[in-house]
């Protein structure tokens, strides 16, 4: 079973395949938390932080572009991620 932060990956990756996703690397698997993942794009310059601890909504939502929020839904983090990269229609 997939979680909602594999599902929101696909999304992100379905509609805009340039974006890089990678989670963070922890140095005790395991034992340190490793619910966050970095969203990319070779269009610009931010990173897009999205953290939850166990890969279910909600999502906290964090980039150098806005302030933190809280995404309840898939559909949420996806407007959430795709605004903060500067992303939009057309620009896939």
């Amino acid at each position: 079973m997939h979680r909602d932060i594999d599902r929101l990956i696909a999304k992100v990756r379905r509609d805009y395949p340039d974006v890089a996703v990678e989670q963070l690397r922890v140095s005790h698997p395991g034992a340190d938390d490793d619910g966050l993942w970095f969203f990319k794009h070779p269009s610009t310059s931010s990173e897009v932080q999205v953290e939850s601890s166990t890969g279910a909504v909600p999502f906290l939502i964090e980039s150098d572009r806005e302030a933190p929020a809280e995404a309840l839904t898939i559909e949420q983090g996806m407007a959430l991620v795709v605004a903060r990269l500067g992303l939009g229609a057309g620009t896939a």
